[in-house]
């Protein structure tokens, strides 16, 4: 409420009023009663007050009619292509197809099982005559012993001065080893028979190598044996018999021979 006489007296005239039994303040509906002496002009509106607190829900409204139906929207953009899925069941088989062109040509397959043998041709001309072949070279000899040989103090190289063959001349008498001159494959045997109570070793020499043994033994009275040996040997190799120490034999019932098989 503005009033527009002096502040003091118009500070008084409200007291009184106020204090005033017949003066009424209030009208009904408890709204205050402008004052009838000092009312002045309508002041400017004030700055609108702070937003009240949301109010609770209310309860839920009818249901309403169904509406039109709209109208029919764009298509949208396609979407990302999805996982492949679980295969399907096997589908019924269709229709030949129409037949492909010939394809290139495969490697040849693993060969066949040989066939039966098919009948005799006829029989062909006659060819033109060949060389005569070469024939391998004939090397032999067999040789023996005019007297005995024994008791010897030390081993001792037996020599034999009865030549029976010596086809090739491989056998050499003067020193009595046979002398390797084709290379190739060959056999020699040796027999012995010793002398009454005495041992008779023998053995079969390559160059200086020991290669098998002949044993008479005493206790037999007279001991024989006999050996063979198939050597392979090459040119200048010897092959010869060694009679050990405290040995003896008899003369002609030792021989040694040897041959040739074939050569390389």
């Amino acid at each position: 409420m503005t009033c527009k006489m002096p502040h003091q007296l118009c500070t008084i005239i409200v007291l009184v009023i106020l204090f005033s039994p017949t003066t009424h303040l209030y009208q009904t509906k408890g709204d205050f009663l402008s004052c009838q002496c000092c009312s002045g002009t309508q002041g400017n509106p004030g700055t609108p007050g702070i937003p009240g607190l949301n109010g609770q829900q209310g309860p839920e409204g009818i249901k309403g009619l169904k509406g039109d139906t709209g109208d029919k929207g764009e298509k949208g953009t396609q979407g990302l292509q999805g996982s492949v899925g679980p295969m399907g069941p096997k589908g019924s088989r269709g229709k030949n197809g129409d037949m492909g062109s010939t394809g290139a040509k495969g490697a040849n397959g693993d060969r066949g099982p040989q066939g039966i043998m098919g009948p005799m041709g006829p029989k062909g001309e006659k060819g033109i005559k060949g060389d005569m072949p070469t024939l391998p070279p004939h090397i032999a000899f067999s040789v023996s012993r005019k007297s005995w040989l024994g008791p010897v103090l030390q081993d001792t190289t037996i020599e034999f001065d009865k030549v029976f063959l010596n086809i090739g001349n491989s056998f050499n008498e003067y020193s009595s080893h046979f002398e390797c001159k084709v290379n190739g494959s060959y056999v020699f045997t040796a027999h012995l028979l010793g002398q009454e109570n005495h041992d008779a070793f023998v053995m079969f020499m390559l160059n200086a190598e020991p290669q098998v043994p002949l044993h008479g033994d005493k206790r037999a009275g007279y001991g024989s044996a006999s050996n063979t040996i198939y050597l392979r040997l090459k040119e200048a190799d010897h092959v010869w018999l060694r009679l050990k120490k405290d040995s003896a034999i008899l003369s002609d019932y030792i021989t040694f021979s040897g041959h040739l098989l074939f050569p390389d």
